[in-house]
């Protein structure tokens, strides 16, 4: 990275937003589980679009590599650099809320509003944005978009991508492309938006996006079930949607053992219900709030008793019992780092082979790596399954993930032969560039055309999700 390249730079976004010191380069080049920490030449920090447009303009000149990144919570290495001369544009400077359209139900942002302040302006305009995940209060919009998120709403509302109406991009070479429009009905060719929605940077940058809200739910009603096996939660599951009409909108798994991990590590957190082997955290959400309404799902929750499904049910009564419950399933990840080693897999398995999954899973575990310890949660009503394995009791961390190849070969196998995803909600990135390469040839190779085909120059996140 040359002198003049950096005064460039900063001629674009002024001096103060072009960050070149060590110290204040770490937070942009280390991601959340301390696995990977990058170098890189600057981190430039526009606050426009123009500016955006601006910098690729001059990096395509010269040839300069560029890394967008949102609020750095990647799992995957997507948003780290590694070369002295590549550059990370940090997008949290772009975070104005353009418009809220309450008749059509959209709005429109810039790609690094944190999301927390996004579902904080949809509630102030009684709507409601639903993507929810437990890194909510740092991620941004735009790191959202880039990676398809998940999260724990995907059963109705969907991903991410099905709440994308239209985005603002800046292509490679500097051109901007704006198609933030608010119809539900365009059939003119091919559609950008989707090809941008979980592209991990690597085709453009997303400047701003407009997304779907909906009517803010007047009652959510949430419950704790306990249960013996991941089987149970598949019949529950479809005897809830085979039986209620009332939207159900989050159905989480949790094993004994992830539990365990939060009451060891998080402070202030109540399980509210004291024995069992495995939880089910549900939630409806509904715009109507009658009595009628909650005596239907109080109903509904004592069949599944009578039927012998669940062992035990809780329902919550006040809001604080509802946060105390979502607190125990978003605490899991950061419950689990601090216990020490980890091997994560965020893998889908079609619905009804997600029990067969889970037991065949822990047995290969213990196989692979005696004394395992599996911590198993996920997004049961979407088939989203984070399998992940925590280093046995006083082994030692880096003898421990070096088994991590060799089992994540037997979990992938498993995985696919289940007619499963080997990465359902957190991208390729680096992590999973070489499964993606090995499992999936035939979709690498358009996937390098598509590529070639925005960015021949191969400037835009370099090394990331596939090679060309």
């Amino acid at each position: 990275m040359h002198n003049s390249d950096i005064n460039k730079f900063k001629k674009i976004v002024g001096n103060k937003n072009v960050i070149t010191n060590k110290k204040d380069m770490e937070k942009y080049l280390k991601e959340w589980r301390g696995i990977y920490t990058g170098i890189a030449g600057a981190i430039i920090k526009p606050k426009s679009t123009k500016e955006v447009s601006n910098i690729l303009k001059y990096s395509y000149e010269k040839n300069i590599s560029c890394i967008p990144q949102g609020g750095n919570t990647g799992l995957v290495g997507g948003q780290i650099p590694f070369n002295k001369n590549h550059i990370v544009i940090s997008l949290e400077r772009l975070s104005k809320i353009r418009e809220i359209n309450v008749i059509n139900q959209t709005i429109t942002v810039e790609a690094g509003l944190i999301l927390y302040n996004l579902q904080k302006i949809c509630d102030e305009n009684n709507l409601l944005f639903p993507l929810s995940l437990a890194s909510e209060g740092s991620c941004s919009v735009g790191g959202n978009i880039a990676t398809n998120a998940g999260g724990v709403a995907v059963l109705h509302y969907g991903n991410t991508r099905e709440l994308v109406m239209g985005l603002e991009i800046v292509l490679p070479d500097g051109s901007v492309v704006n198609n933030l429009k608010t119809l539900i009905k365009d059939n003119t060719g091919y559609s950008l938006k989707d090809l941008f929605v979980g592209s991990e940077g690597t085709l453009g940058i997303i400047t701003a996006a407009t997304l779907k809200v909906f009517p803010k739910p007047k009652r959510i009603y949430t419950a704790l079930i306990s249960i013996n096996s991941p089987k149970e939660s598949i019949k529950i599951l479809n005897y809830i949607k085979n039986n209620f009409s009332i939207p159900l909108t989050a159905f989480e798994l949790m094993n004994n053992f992830s539990i365990e991990l939060v009451k060891r590590h998080i402070n202030d957190i109540l399980i509210p219900i004291k024995k069992f082997k495995w939880l089910i955290l549900i939630e409806f959400s509904s715009i109507e709030a009658s009595k009628n309404e909650k005596d239907k799902i109080e109903n509904i929750l004592n069949e599944i008793l009578n039927q012998n499904l669940a062992k035990d049910i809780f329902i919550a009564q006040s809001l604080e019992q509802r946060k105390n419950i979502w607190n125990i399933r978003e605490s899991i990840s950061e419950a689990q780092k601090k216990e020490g080693g980890s091997i994560k897999n965020d893998i889908s398995i079609p619905i009804e082979d997600i029990s067969k999954f889970i037991n065949s899973a822990i047995k290969i575990s213990k196989e692979v790596i005696p004394g395992s310890r599996c911590v198993v949660f996920g997004h049961i009503g979407d088939g989203n399954i984070h399998f992940n394995i925590s280093q046995p009791v006083k082994a030692k961390k880096d003898k421990f993930l070096k088994k991590e190849k060799d089992l994540r070969k037997k979990i992938i196998n498993l995985t696919l032969n289940l007619k499963g995803s080997i990465s359902a909600e957190h991208g390729i990135g680096l992590a999973r560039k070489d499964d993606l390469k090995k499992y999936k040839k035939k979709d690498v190779e358009i996937f390098k055309s598509i590529k070639k085909s925005f960015d021949p120059k191969n400037i835009m996140n370099p090394g990331k999700v596939i090679d060309i």
